[in-house]
């Protein structure tokens, strides 16, 4: 129980306070993101070109973040502030975080909107649907009329043998054996038949023609009809059931139960995405303002109570887990920043090789002191600690990309790629060493000219 007790309040209670504090850096990172995808798409414009809209959007979230995170943690710190503190500058204070949070919610707003409005809609299916349609219309068109040319020459045929049949009779006449009159007579009768014939064959030829065109324009009108209905209801967005198919299908089919499965009113579905959006936003500018403010306040009270029986032993392994768990999430982070930055896609298992290989890094490190012990010299201070720590932060992420190396040979990795997720795991852990070291060094300078 002794041990369980301990390792609730010195190690578990620290590390939820970092976690709550993270999560707090975490919200404002993703307020920044939201705001930097609207920025750049808003200063996106061909009559704009002498800055980049990327380079101009990080300009201004920057700005917008920082202060946001700066003025709440002000706020936070202007309960100690003496009698005489201007109440001019508090004022000051709460008109400049409004600002950047009314922005924010802005953002968010014009985010959600167009993230969920048509969310399903790709231009590049909806064009291969529409040549698909327009394909098979123009084929069904064509198989149509092949099938008419075959009936009009399936009814023409006996009128066509027996004009062929009459003209080689009358081509094959010949007056042997014949007297002069019947002769006569007999020609007169086969030219006859053959102008009757020729004379029926081209009025059924008309005829069975414009039967044909007639039968083939009743069909193509029909069947292109059918095609600018199906086209429509593929792409005529004015139609609130041809556009809520291309909306989010979890809250479309939410809506649809809740309209008993008829088709929602467009104005609805803009509603709730504007009061989600609403929701989250401001749920992330107060858990913002509030973690903000909560590192501005004396936190002594989430520090347990001096046990006398806690040996300095337990005391520095119960601080090593927590600085164990800080310098791989950090670690951790950095890494994802690199690979985000890198326009790489970060796979499940290599973050918890990542965790576990700055953690091991950091435990291999303490337990080899030697690695980094620097000797004492008192000529050049200031370059000697830049060395030792430059040194000491190089060799973290050297082992940490060793340990990450090693991690994918045991959990079945066939062979080792050093690819950019690889450089990143060794790179997070540099960074994040450096991050570290940097601030003690020179306050440690600071102290000691």
């Amino acid at each position: 129980m002794e041990l369980i007790k301990t390792m609730i309040n010195h190690v578990f209670i620290p590390i939820l306070t970092i976690l709550f504090i993270c999560s707090g850096l975490l919200a404002a990172v993703t307020s920044a993101t939201i705001e930097y995808s609207v920025f750049i798409s808003l200063f996106t414009s061909v009559q704009q070109i002498f800055i980049s809209p990327s380079l101009l959007a990080l300009l201004f979230v920057i700005p917008l973040e920082y202060t946001k995170i700066f003025s709440h943690y002000l706020n936070g710190k202007l309960h100690e502030a003496s009698p005489s503190f201007s109440k001019h500058f508090t004022r000051k204070v709460g008109v400049l975080v409004l600002i950047p949070t009314l922005i924010s919610l802005a953002c968010s707003i014009i985010f959600s909107i167009n993230a969920l409005d048509l969310a399903s809609y790709s231009s590049d299916s909806v064009n291969a649907q529409i040549a698909e349609i327009t394909q098979s219309c123009e084929e069904d068109i064509s198989q149509k009329q092949q099938s008419l040319a075959m009936e009009k020459s399936q009814r023409i045929a006996p009128y066509q043998a027996s004009k062929e049949t009459a003209f080689e009779n009358l081509n094959s006449f010949t007056s042997s054996n014949l007297t002069s009159s019947l002769a006569k007579q007999k020609l007169a009768f086969l030219q006859d038949s053959a102008s009757l014939t020729a004379s029926e064959y081209a009025e059924r030829e008309q005829e069975f023609e414009k039967d044909f065109q007639q039968k083939l324009h009743e069909y193509q009108t029909e069947r292109e009809a059918q095609r600018d209905r199906d086209l429509a209801a593929l792409t005529d967005l004015s139609d609130a059931s041809v556009a809520s198919q291309y909306d989010n299908p979890l809250l479309a089919h939410t809506l649809t139960v809740l309209f008993a499965h008829r088709s929602y009113p467009r104005s609805c579905y803009l509603v709730i995405s504007i009061v989600i959006s609403l929701a989250l936003s401001i749920f992330l500018e107060l858990f913002i303002s509030f973690s903000k403010e909560f590192i501005a306040q004396p936190l002594d009270f989430l520090a347990p109570a001096p046990d006398p029986s806690l040996t300095e032993k337990t005391r520095r392994w119960c601080n090593d887990c927590i600085l164990l768990f800080i310098k791989a999430i950090c670690g951790i982070t950095l890494y994802i920043t690199i690979m985000f930055f890198a326009q790489k896609a970060i796979a499940t298992n290599t973050i918890y090789r990542g965790i576990l290989s700055y953690m091991l890094t950091y435990w291999l490190i303490n337990r080899l002191p030697s690695l980094i012990k620097k000797p004492s010299d008192n000529n050049n201070a200031l370059y000697s600690d830049i060395y030792y720590t430059a040194r000491e932060c190089l060799l973290q992420g050297v082992v940490a990309f060793g340990f990450y190396l090693l991690l994918g040979f045991l959990f079945g990795e066939t062979a080792v790629n050093i690819s950019v997720s690889t450089v990143a795991i060794g790179m997070g852990s540099f960074l994040a060493a450096t991050l570290n070291r940097i601030p003690q060094e020179l306050l440690k300078f600071q102290s000691n000219p």
